[in-house]
């Protein structure tokens, strides 16, 4: 009897075979459920680009009304970094800051272009930026006051960035 209890006691634990399944199980999940993640985080950016983009065009709404009709403008020079131009007229009043535009092409800035959308809208030439574009040059033109995410490439469900 005292045999019989010391060879029950010592097989108490797990094998080698029965470990190696376990991880390799862990593994294969792992697998399936890594990507779900990456494409979770990409959704996360672009939501946040999209919610950021409808505070600066609030913050500039609220400066139109303000401003009885008018808009930030600045000079005809096209792709100058303008940020002084929106951070002076709605930084702090209508935002705390300009934020960032998180696109997964680009690397991640709160810059901001002064742009003619109607020049330049949708042209490859956006492709190469992945910021904030404003047109606030021309009062005239039909694209005055607009900003918009200025990439070509194009989100998660297929639609363009420069189309926001």
């Amino acid at each position: 009897m005292r045999g019989d209890d010391s060879r029950t006691a010592g097989r108490s634990g797990f094998t080698l075979i029965e470990l190696m399944i376990v991880v390799a199980i862990i593994g294969l999940l792992s697998a399936i459920a890594i990507p779900k993640f990456s494409d979770l985080i990409v959704k996360t950016q672009e939501g946040t680009t999209k919610g950021n983009l409808g505070r600066i065009r609030s913050a500039l709404n609220i400066y139109y009304s303000d401003m009885e009709g008018y808009f930030p403008t600045g000079s005809s020079a096209f792709n100058t970094n303008s940020s002084t131009l929106l951070s002076t007229s709605l930084v702090p009043k209508y935002i705390n800051v300009i934020p960032q535009a998180k696109l997964r092409w680009h690397v991640h800035q709160n810059k901001l272009y002064l742009h003619s959308q109607a020049a330049h809208h949708g042209t490859l030439h956006d492709a190469t930026y992945g910021h904030w574009a404003y047109d606030g040059i021309n009062p005239q033109t039909s694209g005055w006051g607009h900003i918009w995410v200025m990439c070509s490439h194009t989100d998660k469900n297929g639609v363009q960035w420069s189309s926001y």
